[in-house]
């Protein structure tokens, strides 16, 4: 019987966009780690023989040591996403023309390094809207997966607060309230005034709806190892009990050590070294391969879609807020 479809996808986040956020001086020389971890996050995946989703900032791609190493990625078959051009977690509170440059030219600059026009969106911070949505329709984007269905959203408000993160952005970051905890986990339709594209919604563990994104898990692993690798274990078996096809999120900083990256010791997880980051990504990839055929999310959005019987309305956008 065939293994259900399922996906992996990183937010290739630089190091300038953490710093921004955290209102660290210095963000504004744009220092990246992009090469450096571009080709770790590319030898630890080719170990599996996986491909995933790399949403790509396009500021990024503005340097040439950076373009490199999003081009070495594609060049290995990963699928290359837009994650907007300057990384705002408040997307959804730009003007309707600043949005639309914000996703128009991360594709542009996309489709000039690979070749390839992206297809895929995911909105920083989750910071996904209706106007968001039919933006991307209007492009001829298939899927959008900007939704994290959570309970802990007030709870991150709160703790982005205690922590003075975003300092800089004048109060706009939005999180997710609790009623978005309670959304869909499955992939689904959303309509907008220009057109139809496929959901995916970031997966959290189903009923408990608690997150079980790789950031989570090594935040965990700072307090206690066995928990982190419990937690995992028990997120798999809810998923596959429940009948649900995980799209799990990745970070750069899960593939690089806290004492690789000291000014991004306030990120969670960064307690936490290099060597056991790796093991522990390595044994999501084995667990997720053994119950799941993993592959990037373009191709989770299309079977997805391809699923849906014809039938069914699609979802509107006003449900989706």
């Amino acid at each position: 019987m065939p293994k259900p479809i399922a996906s992996l996808s990183l937010d290739l986040d630089n190091r300038w966009a953490y710093l921004r956020t955290h209102g660290v001086e210095g963000w504004q020389s744009y220092p990246s780690y992009l090469p450096t971890v571009c080709d770790r996050i590319g030898a630890v995946l080719s170990e599996f023989d996986l491909d995933i989703t790399l949403f790509v900032v396009g500021k990024d791609l503005e340097d040439e040591a950076n373009r490199e190493a999003v081009a070495g990625l594609a060049a290995e078959g990963h699928e290359i996403a837009n994650h907007s051009y300057w990384h705002y977690p408040w997307l959804d509170q730009l003007e309707p023309e600043l949005l639309e440059q914000e996703i128009a030219d991360t594709e542009i600059a996309i489709e000039a390094l690979t070749g390839v026009r992206p297809v895929g969106f995911r909105a920083p911070g989750f910071s996904g809207s209706p106007e968001v949505l039919s933006v991307l329709a209007s492009r001829g984007y298939r899927y959008d997966a900007s939704t994290f269905p959570t309970i802990i959203g007030p709870l991150a408000a709160w703790y982005a607060r205690l922590k003075s993160f975003g300092r800089h952005q004048d109060g706009r970051q939005r999180f997710a309230s609790l009623r978005d905890g309670f959304a869909t986990l499955a992939p689904h339709v959303v309509s907008t005034p220009a057109g139809t594209l496929v959901e995916v919604p970031v997966t959290t563990m189903p009923v408990f709806r608690l997150p079980i994104h790789v950031t989570y898990l090594m935040y965990l692993h700072q307090f206690s190892r066995m928990a982190a690798y419990a937690y995992l274990r028990t997120s798999i078996s809810l998923c596959r009990m429940r009948g649900v096809a995980p799209s799990l999120l990745l970070h750069p900083l899960d593939f690089l050590g806290g004492e690789e990256e000291p000014l991004l010791s306030f990120f969670p997880g960064m307690k936490v070294d290099q060597r056991s980051k790796l093991s522990l990504l390595r044994t999501l990839f084995e667990s997720m391969q053994q119950h799941f055929d993993v592959g990037p999310l373009a191709r989770h959005a299309a079977t997805a879609a391809d699923a849906l019987p014809a039938e069914i309305t699609p979802v509107s956008i006003a449900d989706q807020v």
